[in-house]
């Protein structure tokens, strides 16, 4: 194929205009006004990402009432498992106010009420949400382009350019245009979102590819098994049903909420997940919703809708037509992935000099959450704070180091990287991205694969994603666009081939993982990381022990 060659230059790419890399594009300005900032986006920045699909809240946590080491207790305890690294959720939680002043501050409509405190509803012993507009993204976009932050639309990285060892930039594509980037770069921060696998609509915006560019570039991946999140839907529109696991009941009428869960909890737990497939298995499905007298309590506090003003004709409508199509509650778990593996430190930076990861990419490579996937993370509203909370650190950091020795980029690295990137285009004959995608889902979807797992389930699965690596190597593209899904579904090819390999190595249960034939948390042999990244080609995996004795929460 005949394309233009194009070089650039900058002083920090950020891949992916999201809320995370937008508001890391914000905050370097601030701290490095003199930087050149370049973000690059395959949609447009300030529309895509998830922040702005229908979720639009954000965690809070009273400062006068919270303190952090009694939340990084009860995270460990209820939902992280002692996987989680407790040192920055306890930043977290200290900056959480902070983060939300600095979102007033770049123009984003963070509901306050009349004293000036921030409009909260409570969801749990320690957090409560507020709901933001959906249009945070653009607010910040526009913040952005204010300070002088370049940007570049309907252009996809392609892969990173690395000399020894080190990041030095990375090549892309134009989904418009002919139009080929060798862009060189002295820090490069992926802000790419998480893999979802395109099966939940609200979430297919999270296509993993950026994680599949590090993985080439041969950066560490972390937790890779704990990308397999899932939540009740109603059976006929797909609609989401939050806390609905609080009111199920089997089609003999029996309350089976009480079979595994004994009290309110921040979020769906994998728990609930089982308990469908167990009673779908006895034959006591379907699994409906009851909101009667033995419900659990429901929600309470006001209601959050009126304080979201852009998003509002949007749930109206999504209520509507979903009122149209259910006739009753019948539910089902809808698989939805939220594998967020790019291993970072407290800096963010990956195990690559000059690579850095925020936001949904990284956050279970972070070890943030510990033992469950991405946001949610069975925290409603961390999703939005995380990537945020991960763009300061990030920003901070690069601020406080100074930007490094721009490393040489080969050329020949560069043309091998275009050879790979426009072979769908090249190809006479081949399978399409949608018959790869479809097999990948059939493998992550069902329940008892990816959630409530065992090991022949998982090897009758992984076959299945063999066939789909296969048949990736034959991929074709019409165009452009079609070359762009033809590289996500490579991407989605990895990251279940990942999950399944790293997943058959964890020989327990732990937290948001559930083993059929491992049923109990193993801390002497299992309280460990799972590592996971190509050395020369070759998918290898190690453990690291989690270091719990430096951290203040033990497991009793």
């Amino acid at each position: 194929m005949e394309y233009r060659k194009n070089e650039l230059r900058c002083d920090i790419l950020i891949v992916g205009g999201g809320v995370g890399g937008l508001s890391c594009a914000v905050s370097l300005k601030e701290r490095m006004p003199d930087a050149d900032v370049l973000v690059i986006e395959k949609q447009t920045a300030g529309f895509g990402g998830k922040a702005n699909k229908g979720g639009g809240v954000l965690q809070y946590f009273d400062p006068e009432r919270v303190k952090p080491i009694d939340f990084a207790a009860f995270h460990a305890n209820a939902i992280g498992a002692f996987l989680g690294d407790q040192e920055m959720m306890m930043r977290y939680v200290a900056m959480n106010k902070g983060i939300l002043d600095t979102l007033c501050g770049w123009g984003v409509n963070v509901p306050k009420r009349e004293d000036g405190s921030y409009n909260v509803m409570p969801t749990g012993p320690f957090t409560a949400m507020i709901r933001v507009d959906l249009d945070i993204t653009v607010r910040i976009r526009r913040k952005a382009e204010s300070l002088g932050v370049r940007f570049m639309d309907k252009t996809v990285l392609a892969d990173l350019l690395t000399d020894n060892g080190q990041v030095c930039g990375g090549t892309a594509y134009s989904i418009l245009e002919n139009d080929f980037y060798t862009i060189s770069a002295r820090d490069v921060i992926m802000a790419t979102g998480s893999q979802n696998y395109r099966i939940g609509s609200m979430w297919s915006s999270g296509r993993g590819d950026g994680t599949a560019a590090v993985y080439r570039a041969g950066a560490q991946l972390r937790n890779v098994e704990f990308g397999n999140f899932a939540q009740l839907v109603r059976v006929r529109s797909h609609n989401e049903v939050v806390f609905g696991e609080n009111n199920m009941y089997n089609a003999k009428g029996e309350f089976i909420t009480k079979n595994f869960l004994t009290h309110r909890e921040t979020d769906i737990n994998s728990t609930a997940i089982r308990e469908w497939y167990q009673q779908m298995k006895a034959g006591n499905g379907p699994v409906h919703l009851d909101f009667g007298p033995q419900a659990a309590v429901q929600g309470g506090g006001e209601p959050m809708l009126g304080v979201q003003p852009y998003g509002k004709k949007f749930r109206e409508l999504n209520d509507e037509s979903g009122a149209q199509v259910d006739k009753d509650l019948e539910v089902c778990p809808m698989f939805i992935g939220e594998q967020s593996p790019i291993r970072v430190g407290h800096d963010m930076q990956t195990s690559m000099k000059g690579l850095y990861a925020i936001g949904d990419c990284s956050y279970a490579g972070s070890a943030v959450p510990g033992a469950v996937p991405a946001p949610p993370g069975r925290n409603r509203g961390s999703g939005i704070l995380n990537a945020v909370f991960a763009a300061l650190v990030c920003a901070e950091a690069i601020a406080e180091t100074g930007l490094p020795e721009r490393g040489t980029i080969a050329e020949a690295q560069a043309e091998e990287q275009a050879k790979r990137l426009y072979a769908p285009l090249e190809r006479e004959t081949g399978c399409t991205a949608k018959e790869v995608i479809a097999l990948v889902q059939k493998a992550m979807a069902p329940m008892e694969n990816s959630v409530y797992m065992k090991e022949d389930r998982m090897l009758a699965a992984l076959e299945l994603v063999k066939q789909a690596k296969e048949l990736s190597a034959t991929l074709k593209a019409e165009d452009l666009h079609g070359l762009l899904s033809c590289h996500e579904a490579e991407a989605m090819v990895l990251a279940a081939e990942l999950h399944f390999r790293a997943s058959l190595l964890r020989k327990e249960s732990r937290g948001w993982f559930l083993r059929e034939d491992y049923p109990e948390t193993d801390n002497k042999n299992w309280l460990k990381w799972i590592i996971a990244q190509n050395v020369s080609g070759e998918m290898t995996f190690h453990t690291e022990d989690v270091p719990i004795q430096s951290w203040p929460v033990q497991p009793q």
